[in-house]
């Protein structure tokens, strides 16, 4: 595998972004913005969600911390990015470095690469091996097809594997079926400089549909605390497909894919992915079905300020759900995935000494749903047992209850395993990442680095859960969750070198990463929606973050997973054909820059099909620091910004 030459850039073209949409010419049915009255509280805690359970099940009697964002919820955010969207979810640390990355977690330890929250879109796993993280920037669904965001707070590794150790993020796109018709959208502002899109569905016959997406968007650079600029400006580009058919309504066959390439300051740093899934389910009841899963997935990185990195991941995956007498169901599963990395080195800071590394990584789980009292009691017990090339065998039990005591109350616990695999620059002697200045020693300056070679178990959680949700009359929902999280074997290097190489004109001081560190943090999230009136709802959370990291090397060192409180509230108001959204969030953080802001959006809907909206984010002050920067990346500090969009639906 050999990568492309570090110097080539990956030119964005705009026309390209919308040409696709521009050609739909068939009207359809216009599709008219929901309304508050259209889902109620009740309603919206009913909905069925499935990353919990890898099957269907209501919200509310979810034994997990599970929060969902909605096509609706996202609308009416004012979002651009799925990254934006997640700051409405109580508990999630949602920081911006700069225009374009993120440091986003649950629980704590978020940085640019969060190492301990898999993310995964329409069942595919987004998560990098290489650093350990998502690349937020490239994952740009066109939010308009969004069909809901299911976010878990706490460990799910039992289904979904090692490294969904402090939360699960599922992006579910809707149906083909469901987005029928032409829309188009344009906008632009003073930060998120333009904005616009395009989308056409329609049908292959009496029982296949498909759609066809193209967006782009171009972001301002944002300054540096010290009023210089951070010379992040960037520009995205996106474009794909899906299609849906379906074999009676048992039966559906899915086949998408798409691309996106982003290019961050033109000299700083480009990439894209390229991604295509095929998926298969059955049902033969309710209680018994089949899925069968594969997808490819392709993701190059080139950055100047760190090296020239491909992934291609091949992933296949199978599930069968049934029913083991009137009170067990019953899911199980197994899995493969192929992983090839290719990386090249770009700047002398950080030395790629292995450019070819490949990873295989095989799976297995089962897990029993037990209803011990029918509609009041359910214990739910499983493992996922998983072969990786760095740690070998790896498994992760939960045991999850649920108790009803009346229709409108849910009481739920869990205890669980979770692990996150090391990366590839934590493992393998592939990267040493220069750390600091030259630092003197016998023999002459050495240059401190990083490196992988010292072959480190997995880190290890137990986490133990407790939750409640009622509804106390039909405008009120209250959901409140507990945890408390142990964490064994973090990774992290020593405070002294292990080996110095000597070398002219600077030789090198190497830092080994072992498992040096543990921690023990604690917490809990509660939130409260209301609806006054139809048109009104209310939404107010409030989190609590308690963290205590020490190190073998350095007990009571520096705290790494930052103590923090984070408050929310929401208001969602109709009023004839406007809608009035706003937020306002307030961020206490230990370590990290503690502030208060808010965003509002305006919108109007003149005609069924056509809307007009007005949106300003973070207002209360000019800029402000959220998040630190990962080594190469530049901070910056988000802005006060407006911006104007018009959505078009045929």
């Amino acid at each position: 595998m050999k990568p492309a030459p570090p110097h080539r850039r990956f030119k964005l073209r705009p026309s390209l972004a919308l040409a696709g949409g521009l050609l739909a010419i068939h009207a359809q049915a216009a599709v008219t913005a929901v309304n508050l009255a259209d889902l109620s509280i009740e309603q919206l805690m009913n909905e069925s969600v499935t990353s919990v359970s890898k099957r269907e099940q209501i919200l509310f009697d979810a034994a997990a911390a599970i929060s969902v964002l909605n096509n609706d919820d996202i609308r009416r955010s004012g979002a651009t990015s799925v990254a934006e969207t997640l700051r409405m979810v109580p508990g999630m640390d949602v920081g911006q470095i700069n225009s374009s990355q993120w440091a986003i977690s649950a629980r704590g330890f978020a940085g640019q690469y969060s190492n301990k929250l898999l993310v995964m879109v329409d069942g595919r796993t987004v998560y990098t091996p290489t650093l350990a993280g998502v690349y937020w920037d490239l994952q740009q669904s066109m939010l308009e097809d969004v069909d809901r965001i299911e976010v878990i707070r706490g460990p799910g590794g039992t289904l979904w594997g090692a490294n969904a150790v402090n939360g699960v993020i599922n992006i579910e796109s809707k149906s083909a079926r469901d987005t029928q018709g032409g829309l188009l959208y344009a906008g632009g502002g003073d930060v998120h400089l333009l904005t616009g899109g395009a989308r056409y569905g329609g049908k292959i016959g009496e029982n296949t549909y498909y759609r066809m997406f193209s967006s782009y968007q171009v972001s301002d650079a944002y300054r540096q605390p010290n009023g210089g600029t951070a010379m992040d400006g960037w520009q995205s580009q996106s474009g794909g497909f899906r299609i849906d058919h379906y074999q009676g309504e048992d039966s559906h066959f899915t086949w998408q894919g798409d691309a996106t390439a982003v290019e961050i300051d033109e000299d700083a740093s480009d990439g894209y992915n390229l991604n295509t899934l095929l998926r298969w389910t059955r049902e033969w009841s309710e209680r018994s079905s089949v899925s069968v899963q594969a997808y490819y997935d392709r993701t190059v990185r080139d950055e100047i300020t760190r090296a020239y990195v491909e992934v291609d991941t091949f992933d296949l995956s199978a599930q069968h759900t049934f029913g083991l007498g009137d009170r067990n169901d019953v899911i199980w599963g197994a899995g493969y995935r192929y992983i090839g990395n290719g990386m090249e080195q770009t700047n002398p800071a950080v030395q790629v000494r292995d450019g070819d590394l490949s990873l295989q990584l095989f799976s297995a789980f089962i897990q029993d749903e037990f209803r011990i009292i029918p509609d009041k009691l359910t214990l739910t017990a499983g493992t996922k047992i998983e072969h990786n090339d760095f740690t070998g065998i790896e498994i992760q039990p939960s045991v999850r209850a649920v108790f009803k005591p009346t229709t409108n109350q849910t009481l739920w616990a869990a205890v669980s395993r979770a692990v996150r695999t090391p990366s590839v620059l934590e493992d393998s002697d592939v990267f040493a990442v220069q750390i600091g200045e030259p630092i003197a020693a016998p023999g002459g300056p050495y240059t401190p680095r990083i490196v992988g070679s010292a072959n480190p178990d997995s880190e290890v959680l137990w986490a133990y859960e407790l939750g409640y949700r009622i509804q106390p009359a039909k405008r009120v929902n209250v959901d409140v969750a507990l945890f408390y999280n142990d964490y064994d074997r973090l990774i992290d290097f020593g405070i002294t070198p292990k080996k110095f190489d000597p070398g002219a004109p600077e030789g090198t001081a190497e830092f080994p990463l072992y498992n040096i560190q543990y921690c023990k943090s604690y917490g809990g999230e509660a939130s409260v929606t209301v609806e006054p009136l139809d048109h009104w709802r209310l939404s107010a959370s409030y989190s609590l973050l308690l963290s205590d990291l020490d190190s073998l090397t350095t007990p009571g060192g520096p705290q790494g997973a930052p103590t923090q409180q984070q408050a929310n509230l929401r208001s969602n108001f109709d009023f004839g054909q406007a809608s009035l959204d706003a937020q306002i969030r307030a961020v206490n953080q230990q370590i990290g820059k503690s502030y208060v802001t808010a965003d509002v959006r305006l919108s109007w809907r003149p005609r069924s099909d056509l809307e007009l909206s007005l949106v300003g984010q973070n207002l209360f002050d000019a800029g402000h620091q959220e998040a630190n920067q990962f080594y190469g990346t530049t901070n910056g500090e988000t802005p006060r910004g407006f911006f104007a969009r018009a959505t078009w639906r045929y």
